[in-house]
């Protein structure tokens, strides 16, 4: 556990070098929040995935295991919070803070770095999409800016989180090839994440944010839902491994 005298630890922000409007908005909240912070630039998938890249990951195996392809934007991104993965191990810091560019911050997401809620867990997940926790079992911890809860399973959104050294050495050893996005590349099980409650960082509504991630994503998203209609869906044994998990576990997002 860290004291007091420790240094937190640093907040990240990934970030398209030519995003200059979302770079200045992320900017102007942490600034009135009174938190340091540095941009580290985004792999650019937008026009195709750089060559230098493309060993590591893993096309067709990505359809067998994540249930469907993936744009050239969602590795891009998945491999720019790899990066910085490889940052914490490289530069032996005890852990980050990983925020997009396009997270919405509040009173809630500083009180948590000032108290250093991130020393709790391996991994804390400040924003967060079908997160589940077990119905009978869990027990949360209570701190000034928030509750934190064990995760079940994997939750979706990588918009803020923050990790430690092991849970960054963890996911790199476990991530390449990759196979999913950057939400997440691997099982976290066996680090034990959790998750804030409430969602300390917030994300803008999808219409209204214009992802760089871009149309492609959806595009394909939606040929995997036509996939799974008329009744294909009930064939398959991840339909009732995720019935069996809503039986035992309760939605938190």
């Amino acid at each position: 556990m860290s004291t007091e005298t420790e240094p937190r630890w640093p907040i990240l922000v990934i970030s398209l070098q030519d995003a200059a409007e979302r770079r200045a908005a992320v900017s102007k909240q942490l600034d009135a929040l009174g938190l340091p912070f540095e941009f580290r630039d985004a792999i650019d998938g937008r026009s195709g995935l750089p060559a230098a890249y493309e060993s590591q990951v893993d096309r067709p195996g990505t359809e067998a295991q994540f249930g469907r392809q993936m744009s050239d934007g969602e590795y891009a991104c998945a491999l720019s919070h790899l990066a910085a993965y490889r940052e914490i191990v490289a530069e032996n810091l005890p852990g980050a803070i990983i925020l997009e560019d396009d997270a919405i911050l509040g009173d809630a997401f500083s009180l948590f770095v000032k108290e250093k809620g991130y020393d709790q867990a391996p991994l804390v997940q400040l924003d967060h999409q079908n997160a589940r926790v077990r119905r009978i079992g869990a027990t949360s911890i209570k701190l000034e800016s928030c509750e934190l809860w064990p995760l079940h399973q994997n939750a979706f959104l990588t918009t803020g989180y923050a990790l430690s050294q092991n849970a960054a050495s963890f996911i790199l050893d476990h991530a390449l090839p990759l196979r999913s996005p950057a939400d997440w590349p691997c099982d976290l099980g066996p680090l034990g994440p959790y998750c804030t409650e409430p969602r300390i960082v917030d994300h803008p509504v999808a219409e209204q944010a214009g992802s760089t991630l871009g149309a492609k994503r959806n595009t394909l998203v939606e040929r995997q839902k036509r996939s799974l209609r008329y009744g294909r869906k009930y064939l398959e044994s991840r339909y009732w491994k995720k019935k069996w998990m809503k039986m035992i576990t309760r939605r938190l997002s």
